[in-house]
């Protein structure tokens, strides 16, 4: 009995489970999606992270 009690416990998270994908093309564009808005975000993050370095050189900080 342990062995049912240790697979179905609610903090044991080796067994994952998933949705099939149904409508491949739709789910092809959705992951070209996050990835450009991933792509967008982590750019959009090291320009301000320069520009912000940039501009502590000049100010002499």
């Amino acid at each position: 009995m342990k062995h049912f009690a240790s697979t179905h416990s609610h903090t044991q998270n080796s067994v994952r489970e998933h949705t099939p994908i149904y409508d491949v093309d739709a789910y092809n564009q959705q992951q070209r999606r996050r990835q450009r808005q991933q792509t967008l975000i982590n750019t959009a993050s090291y320009l301000c992270i320069f520009g912000l370095a940039f501009s502590m050189l000049f100010w002499g900080v």
